[in-house]
């Protein structure tokens, strides 16, 4: 038997980051367009209207009841804005066909991202504030935009992108301010109309750069977030990087974000040893082996072994999938990862 929770999500997540005792582990899967299979529509009709974005938040919600409702740009959002060309498939999620600058004199034709002036952008803050009405009272709703690496990666081509790392760094660097003044602006735009927003750097990978690259290029314009975010809000923003990140632990944790969420290829225990009593860990059950192709009960022991392994985490825990779900993710996965938590998480 699952036992029933006792606190509603957003109950349960103030508590949590007050430090003070709640029901179950707290879980938020990153469900992504997934929720468009709740209400049946293709990837593409929800990207272009504000009625299905609401909807499918909102239904995705009530179906699955996790701890956390998210909705924003994401990674090629902002590169849209700064001029890159996507290519939105009827059913998958997009891709840049077409970076915004094939040369760096292009540069100064661009300027930081004014998002009331932009109909894409405008059109997540317009759906974040409908979901909220909805919804708002029993959980927290909030948004997310890729971070200034992944977002400099799309603007100018990620093949040229990390040539340039060795090749034409300063040029590197004044991308990467633009797009952190990108990121910024919306952020602001974000919490203007009370929404928290975390990052997705997943380029800043050290399965793509060098750890010496992430220092150089990535982690003083995540400082530079963090900063601008904790003078703003008085709180920090989470951050996702996917693949290998155990050679930058220590620097994302320096970085000042308020919580790290990690691929599945990660070791929850290892990181939690290194890192766990400064941030809050969120992890990691495989999207694609387990979430995916898994059954059920495939799921609930991954969900269990993860809580095992960082659930005791000095800085908090929270069970998710390693990365974001797959579309087709069976429902009853993502049910049953939600009943990892009720089962195996109570009252950390």
């Amino acid at each position: 038997m699952i036992p029933p929770d006792e606190m509603t999500p957003r109950e349960r997540m103030d508590a949590f980051k007050k430090g003070l005792p709640i029901d179950r582990i707290p879980c938020a899967p990153m469900v992504g367009e997934h929720v468009t299979r709740i209400i049946g529509v293709p990837v593409s009709a929800y990207l272009h209207s504000v009625d299905l974005m609401v909807e499918a938040q909102v239904q995705a919600f009530r179906y699955y009841g996790y701890d956390g409702v998210g909705l924003g740009p994401g990674h090629h959002g902002l590169a849209e804005a700064l001029g890159a060309r996507l290519h939105y498939p009827d059913d998958d999620r997009p891709q840049v066909i077409v970076p915004a600058i094939s040369d760096y004199s292009q540069l100064d034709d661009l300027q930081p991202v004014e998002v009331d002036r932009n109909e894409r952008l405008s059109r997540y803050l317009q759906a974040l504030e409908r979901i909220r009405d909805r919804i708002g009272d029993q959980v927290k709703v909030s948004t997310g935009v890729g971070g200034p690496f992944t977002a400099a990666a799309f603007v100018r081509g990620t093949d040229d992108f990390l040539k340039d790392l060795r090749r034409n760094p300063e040029k590197v660097h004044d991308l990467m301010r633009l797009t952190t003044a990108s990121i910024l602006n919306y952020m602001d735009a974000a919490y203007n109309k009370g929404f928290s927003c975390s990052l997705g750097d997943p380029m800043a990978s050290s399965t793509v750069i060098s750890p010496s690259h992430f220092r150089q290029f990535v982690k003083p314009y995540l400082m530079q977030i963090v900063t601008w975010s904790v003078q703003k809000t008085g709180s920090a923003p989470s951050l996702h990087i996917c693949g290998d990140t155990v050679p930058i632990w220590a620097d994302m944790a320096e970085t000042g974000v308020s919580s790290i969420s990690v691929d599945n290829q990660v070791d929850l225990e290892s990181i939690k040893n290194a890192i766990g009593d400064q941030v809050v860990l969120k992890g990691n059950v495989d999207p694609v082996a387990v979430m995916l192709h898994g059954t059920p009960d495939e799921v609930r022991r991954a969900g269990r072994n993860c809580i095992k392994q960082a659930g005791d985490s000095p800085g908090g825990f929270v069970l998710s999938s390693g990365c974001t779900l797959a579309l087709n993710t069976p429902r009853g996965n993502v049910q049953a990862l939600m009943d990892a938590a009720r089962m195996y998480g109570r009252k950390m």
